[in-house]
């Protein structure tokens, strides 16, 4: 596997990302006629050298002579020995006849222009070269750009050098989360999903250096590989075994007391300042602290120890032997014990003690498997779990694999647990999890169904309502709409007790509301706090986050929707969980759609359908479904057939089909390709034998009708939109009936005045699609003064929406003759991207690319990319 620019290259073409404001003071203070110089300076790994390289080049440019030198520790001790390819002397010469020769020579090299000297690693100058560069700086000959770690602005020649005022210091902090990002993007040279960019920064901390050799040893092992055009890292750990040597090199030499005190916070982390008081020496953790191997952190009132870098705990976590390791847990688990600090300490005491294997009693290890659960920690709640050799240690066990998503993994402890568990209730709810698990994860609603059907005919009575939760899940996502409400209800009065099935749930009513016509009824039930953004199950958690999204989107609040869905996909990231990260990435791409930002909405399908490859099969359905829809949109056919492909295909791995709201968005999408196609005649009649199965989800029936009504405007189909959405309360779908209307009566006020309300709500997409309606409508009545204004307002919408123009709408004549998409590729190849880079920058494909180019050369009369800048600046010029 390989990879553009640095990433498998060393150094050469490493995008310099991030550093402009340091560079910008660097040479400022460089150039500043009283300044002599500029000392950069940061953590091992964090740029300097980089930074140093570009500040050198910005004085190359300006005709400055340039020196650079790298100083390096084992000529530390030979005078100047850094500088002995530049100073040829005979070994009897004097100091002070060397210094003058430099400065004599360096005057006649200069020839009057200014002379600058770059030092790498200055702290390990030699004492002759400081001395030398000292007195060249202090005599106004050169000027100075050195690089040094922040631990080492003690050091000798260091000292020297900020002796003189002149010398501006200039730190370099990590790179921020976002220019992380920008630079593993633009390394790579392709969209990245966010998944695997968090969890770079995770173990980076905005370290290139560290970043560099993490993800160039992910494409040499084949961990970091591209799916479907996006690049990701699916690997559980983003910790390659290839840099505990370089963060060796970063920890430096420690003592064996210091060593051991690292590897109790490494083991225990985030530890409680209490424990490691008592297990490490104080005077080795100051020690530790001042070198930034160990940090405090506070968390709410509780001051925590941590590894100065992530990196650092899991190497020395790695190199820890496993007799070490056993007596080291036992060491923290007794003095956890001591210090006595609650339910979560009992839950790491338990760990500790199991790591160590050392005995553990029942109650604690269930106890604290619970605790683990209930805190989001599945991983531990199943290690503990299976401690417990008993039906409870099955539920452990089964509930940690369905909050990790091990579906498949998860059936067999479920169906034990059913089977074994003393209380009837929890046998019951034991299998409505189990049923869920079935239908949600393993792709089997037939199973799941047969599987509730089979508890209700074998559980007593009263135990019964343990199977509500399993029975509104698979009714709400399996077209039983009614029947789903009418078990919500019963369940909204006796409410599961297991905390897995309750965050199943949690999001059920809003989700039934939202298709109910009623997403504002759903935005207020979170508002109010009826809905709790559940923390055990992360998949779970990001459904119900979604869903909150959703119904903020379809009240007509997209700016709040857009906010929200960004700090919802956020918290899914710092959580790395998959499917939970892939979710979110739906809501911002169906937000982007309806801004009219079509690219970034493809961008965040493309990244949605990379990570929910395995997530809950209906929702993968929606996300394959949104993903066809944008394209057929954006007149990508090809694309949009090959994606409704997919989810048939996807279907056909299960034991049925989802059926329901889910089958019927997928048919939306058809309906919508199929009149992009060019056949609107049959998209209609789909639409109406759509409409006609829809009748218990209103939202559905709306969303039918608004299609049609746009397709085939008629006084009939608006009156239906009309009687469909007045009981809903969603001023976005009033604005849709009003769209309606003024299509049927061809009203060009009535439509610009819906254009307006729906450009200041935000729907720039559905906006610039009322506007052109508009236009044509002034035409047909001959009113070309008003028509030609809605053809200007209607060109800046479409500036605003990246060039997009709605299939739906007759396309305007350009004096190139171009369409958007072609002009948009032909601008991106004028400037330099090749078709690879187009095709990453707009979500296509490298074909789709080269015949959108092919076209535009014939349409402009060129024979390739050399003539297109000159062409496109004619055509428009005349």
């Amino acid at each position: 596997m390989s990879a553009p620019g640095g990433f498998v290259d060393g150094d050469t073409g490493w995008p310099f990302v991030g550093r402009m404001r340091e560079r910008d003071r660097a040479v400022e203070a460089l150039t500043a006629p009283a300044g002599q110089g500029v000392l950069l300076t940061g953590d091992a790994g964090v740029g300097k050298s980089r930074l140093l390289e570009e500040v050198l080049d910005h004085a190359l440019r300006r005709q400055h002579v340039v020196l650079r030198v790298t100083a390096t520790p084992g000529w530390r001790g030979v005078p100047f020995g850094v500088l002995a390819s530049r100073l040829p002397q005979p070994s009897d010469a004097s100091v002070a006849d060397v210094f003058r020769d430099a400065e004599r020579r360096l005057r006649e090299v200069a020839a009057g222009r200014g002379v600058v000297v770059g030092v790498d690693d200055l702290n390990w100058l030699d004492d002759a070269s400081a001395a030398l560069l000292e007195r060249l700086v202090a005599g106004g000959t050169v000027r100075v750009v050195a690089s040094v770690r922040g631990a080492a602005l003690d050091a000798a020649p260091v000292a020297a050098l900020r002796r003189s005022r002149a010398v501006d210091r200039v730190h370099v902090p990590p790179l921020n989360p976002d220019e992380t990002a920008l630079l593993v993007r633009e390394g790579l040279g392709g969209p990245v999903d966010g998944l695997t960019l968090g969890a770079l920064w995770r173990i980076s901390q905005g370290n290139p250096l560290f970043l560099r050799e993490a993800v160039r040893c992910g494409l040499r092992d084949g961990g970091l590989v591209q799916r479907d055009g996006m690049w990701t890292w699916p690997a559980e750990s983003l910790c390659p075994t290839h840099l505990a040597d370089l963060i060796e090199q970063t920890l430096g030499t420690l003592t064996p007391e210091e060593a051991e005190a690292l590897q109790y916070v490494a083991h225990a982390e985030p530890a409680p300042l209490a424990l490691i008081e008592r297990t490490v020496d104080p005077l080795v953790a100051e020690r530790l602290e001042e070198r930034g191997l160990i940090r405090l952190v506070r968390h709410d009132a509780a001051v925590l120890v941590q590894t100065g870098h992530p990196l650092y705990a899991e190497v020395v976590r790695n190199r820890t032997g496993a007799l070490r390791a056993r007596r080291l847990r036992r060491t923290l688990a007794e003095a956890l014990a001591a210090v006595d600090g609650g339910t979560d300490d009992r839950a790491r005491i338990a760990a500790w003690r199991c790591e160590a294997d050392l005995p553990v009693n029942a109650d604690d290890l269930l106890v604290a498997s619970e605790y683990a659960l209930r805190r989001h920690d599945a991983v531990l709640a199943e290690r503990l779990g299976r401690r417990i050799d008993s039906a409870r240690g099955d539920w452990q066990v089964g509930r940690a694999l369905v909050a990790q998503g091990r579906s498949d993994e998860a059936d067999g402890y479920l169906a034990r647990a059913a089977a074994d568990l003393t209380d009837p209730r929890d046998r019951s709810e034991a299998t409505a999890l189990r049923a869920l698990n079935m239908y949600w994860g393993g792709r089997r609603p037939d199973r799941a169904r047969a599987v509730i059907d089979a508890g209700r005919r074998e559980l007593p009575t009263e135990a019964l309502s343990g199977l509500l939760a399993a029975e509104v899940g698979v009714a709400a996502f399996g077209g039983d709409a009614g029947g789903a409400r009418a078990s919500m209800a019963r369940l909204a009065a006796d409410r599961p007790r297991d905390p897995l099935l309750a965050t199943a749930v949690a999001a059920l009513l809003p989700y039934l509301l939202l298709f109910s016509g009623q997403p504002g009824r759903a935005v207020r039930m979170f508002d109010t706090g009826d809905v709790d953004i559940p923390e055990t199950w992360p998949t779970m958690r990001a459904a119900t986050q979604a869903c909150h999204v959703q119904s903020l989107l379809l009240s007509g609040r997209l700016h709040e929707a857009e906010r929200l869905a960004q700090c919802y996909y956020q918290d899914a990231v710092a959580r790395g969980v998959a499917d939970a990260v892939g979710l979110l990435a739906f809501s911002r791409g169906k937000c982007a759609y309806h801004a009219g930002q079509m690219r970034r909405s493809m961008r965040w399908l493309h990244e949605a359908r990379t990570l929910a490859a395995n997530t809950l099969f209906p929702i993968r359905d929606y996300v394959l479904s949104a993903n066809a829809y944008v394209a057929a949109q954006l007149g990508e056919l090809a694309e949009s057939r090959r994606l409704l492909r997919q989810l048939i295909d996807d279907r056909a791995d299960g034991d049925g089909h989802s059926g329901g709201l889910v089958a019927i968005d997928a048919e939306l999408t058809t309906a919508w390709l199929t009149a992009a196609e060019g056949r609107p005649a049959t998209a209609t009649a789909m639409l109406r034998e759509l409409h006609g199965r829809a009748e218990q989800a209103t939202t559905v029936t709306v969303e039918c009708l608004h299609l049609l009504s746009r397709l085939e405007p008629s006084v009939a189909t608006a009156e239906q939109l009309a009687k469909a959405t007045a009981d809903c309360d969603s001023p976005l779908f009033g604005l849709w009936s009003d769209y309606a209307h003024a299509l049927a009566g061809d009203d060009p006020a009535a439509l610009e005045r819906v254009g307006t309300a729906l450009e200041a709500s935000g729907y720039l997409t559905l906006g610039l699609e009322a506007v052109v309606a508009a236009e044509a409508a002034c035409g047909r009545r001959g009113d070309q003064r008003r028509a030609n204004l809605l053809a200007r307002r209607a060109d800046l919408l479409r500036e605003r929406c990246d060039g997009y123009w709605p299939p739906l709408s007759p396309r305007p004549t350009d004096r190139d003759g171009l369409t958007p998409r072609e002009r948009q590729i032909c601008e991106l190849a004028s400037t330099g991207h090749d078709n690879a880079a187009i095709a990453a920058e707009l979500v296509l494909s490298v074909r789709t690319v080269e015949n959108h180019l092919q076209r535009a050369y014939v349409k402009l009369g060129v024979r390739g990319r050399n003539g297109l800048t000159e062409a496109i600046d004619a055509r428009q010029a005349g």
